[in-house]
């Protein structure tokens, strides 16, 4: 897994997909917006401390356990 450094190379869901689930049909389409962009960041930063933690033993120690 390589660490993925550009918010724009992640895959989005578009703003009718997001108010399509249970809560968010009434939001703005600038609050939809917002949500999109900070769940990328979220998804990188997790995609990369995982990236990150994957190289060292106790990722394969995890990982044997399962």
């Amino acid at each position: 897994m390589k660490n993925v450094k550009d918010i724009s190379t992640l895959k989005t869901i578009s703003v009718e997909e997001l108010k399509s689930f249970d809560g968010l049909a009434d939001i703005s389409i600038q609050e939809a917006e917002i949500i999109i962009h900070t769940l990328k960041e979220l998804s990188l930063l997790t995609h990369n401390i995982i990236t990150e933690h994957e190289q060292s033993s106790t990722i394969s120690k995890l990982r044997k356990a399962e």
